[in-house]
């Protein structure tokens, strides 16, 4: 039996209504974004389909190429989230270099010959935290620089000097990823000095180098930058354990709701992809041929402010 919006309101524990307008994309409603997530989720669980997606079925199709993840399932979520903001008239689709495309988008590092395969598959390319081999193509830069320094400048707003970083870096296609914000951090607490070594932990990106960091540190410790949530899961394990509560914030490219701590630093806003998606629009649809560099910083939210199903 095909599937219905009151039951996946009923799944949801929501009102029909709100359903109906969160899949037809009624912007004009106040719905946090996890409860945004959950019916799409859910519908497409489902197999449900709403008029407007069917009619997209033969709209402008624009695949988004993603950098490795390293978790099962990540690069299906995207791609929801991604079909839930992208406007009326696009379908979004994981990249498949054997299927044809209107536009591309490409989110963050990809070699040379990897952007040469991008630009065989769509003239509308859009690299995102990747300038490529030229200028021909759109794209949008991540203003890390901005984005960090918010994080200190809270610490220093709260008055909470005491500082401390807990970070992992790993091997990714011979780019060790994790370094360059570790070391864009102690600069920054330096600056501000903040700056502590025996606060300052690098290691690998799991629970257990995050948890083993945390039991170390000094319990007049105030505030905590985590570079990624695994090692934020394992450190705030031990902080229950040792009854400390210092104020954190982690590193989250996409999903800030999943944070426990009480700040994200959102990298990927959906702001940005927002932006992206009306760039590649102007480039598909021949308005426009010269292509723009956009430079944005990330967001820092309050995660407890974030509604969670």
């Amino acid at each position: 039996m095909a599937s219905s919006i009151k039951e996946i309101a009923s799944i949801c524990g929501i009102s029909p209504a709100t359903v109906s307008r969160v899949l037809n994309q009624d912007l004009s409603l106040s719905v946090s974004d996890s409860v945004r997530r959950k019916i799409i989720d859910t519908a497409s669980s489902l197999g449900y389909m709403t008029p407007r997606q069917k009619r997209r079925e033969k709209a402008i199709s624009v695949a988004i190429a993603l950098s490795p993840f390293d978790r099962a399932g990540f690069e299906e979520r995207i791609i929801s989230h991604l079909t839930a903001i992208a406007p009326a008239g696009i379908t979004i689709r994981a990249y498949d270099r054997s299927s044809h495309t209107n536009g591309l988008i490409a989110i963050g590092e990809f070699s040379r010959d990897e952007v040469k395969d991008f630009e065989a598959m769509s003239d509308a390319l859009l690299l995102i935290n990747n300038l490529g081999t030229s200028y021909s193509h759109d794209s949008i830069m991540m203003d890390y620089s901005e984005s960090e320094e918010r994080v200190v400048r809270l610490f220093c707003d709260r008055g909470l000097r005491r500082a401390a970083y807990i970070g992992g870096t790993f091997l990714r296609s011979g780019h060790e990823i994790g370094r360059t914000r570790a070391v864009q951090f102690s600069k920054l607490l330096e600056k501000y000095s903040m700056f502590d070594s025996s606060r300052f932990f690098l290691g690998t990106m799991d629970e257990e180098f995050g948890y083993s960091a945390a039991m170390k540190l000094d319990p007049e410790t105030e505030a905590v930058i985590f570079s990624d949530i695994d090692c934020a899961k394992g450190a705030l394990r031990a902080f229950d354990e040792r009854g400390i509560n210092p104020l954190g914030v982690t590193y989250e490219n996409f999903f800030p709701e999943d944070v426990r701590t009480q700040y994200a630093l959102w990298i990927f806003p959906d702001g940005i992809f927002r932006t992206a998606f009306s760039l590649i629009l102007e480039r598909i649809k021949g308005e426009r041929t010269q292509s723009y560099c956009v430079y944005a910083p990330s967001d820092l939210v309050e995660t407890n402010s974030l509604d969670r199903v």
